[in-house]
Order: C-alpha cells, then structure tokens, then sequence
C-alpha cells in the first residue's frame, strides 16, 4: 500500500516538473520571438532611415516600446482587468503574461544597444567616478590632497 502511495506521488512530481519545464519553455520562446520582433522593428528602421545613425533607429524603437507599453497596461489595467487596487496579488492573466514577455524581449534589445552605443562612454563614466573616489580616500587618509 505504502509503494503504491508512493508511486502515485512520484508520477505526480513528475507530472508537475514537467509541467513546469514545459510553462518556462513557452515563456523563453515568447520572450525569444519577441527579441526577434524588436530587432526586426529595429532593422527595417535602420533600412528607412539610412541618412540616420543606427543609434537613431534604436531610439525609435524605444519610443514604440513605450508607447506599446503604456497603451497595453493602460488596456490591461482599466479595461482587461483584474483591477490591481482591488484585487492586488491575485494570478496573471495570459494577457498580462504576454506583455511581460513583450518587454523582457525589448529589455533585451536593449541591453545590448546599450553594450553597443554606450560602452565607452559608461567606461568613461566608470574611471571618472574611479579616480574621484581614490581621491576621496587620499583625502581620508593623508587629510591632504597630493598634487601631481
């Protein structure tokens, strides 16, 4: 009796890993198609805008973004619902799920314009606030600046 239990509680695990292995399967496949789309969007802006900087047609795309998100949680909060003030906490909608892939996917996209267009100059900004720090703490240490 007690193996029987058991097996019974094994194929369920098993049921539910798979399950879940399959759910975060469809997610990475959303969250993949929709880098896809983004770069698509990107690219086709890049082809209409050739007198323009490839960095311009990136902020095109993070203008669509931004409109796309703002109009889709305004539908998704005033009108799909649930109401998140009345019903805080409660499970996601596929729509809301859509949407959080929509912008993992353009989180992505950006990220690596950011790695593309911005490097050296975060570089820059990271030895700037580098070297003013080591220079804070000449100041602890010595109570004088030394100058060079």
């Amino acid at each position: 009796m007690t193996q029987c239990c058991f097996l019974r509680v094994h194929s369920l695990f098993f049921w539910f890993w798979s399950f879940h292995r399959r759910m975060a399967l469809a997610l990475c496949l959303q969250v993949l198609c929709s880098l896809c789309g983004w770069l698509s969007l990107y690219i086709s802006f890049c082809h209409l805008n050739k007198h323009r900087s490839y960095e311009w047609s990136c902020r095109l795309v993070t203008f669509t973004h931004g409109v796309l998100s703002i109009g889709l949680s305004a539908y998704i909060g005033f009108i799909d619902g649930p109401w998140p003030f009345t019903h805080p906490g409660s499970p996601n909608t596929p729509l809301q799920v859509h949407v959080l892939c929509l912008t993992l996917g353009y989180f992505i996209f950006d990220l690596g314009c950011i790695w593309r267009f911005a490097w050296r100059k975060s570089i820059k900004k990271y030895h700037a606030w580098r070297s003013r720090r080591s220079e804070e703490r000449q100041l602890k240490h010595n109570r004088h600046l030394k100058i060079h």
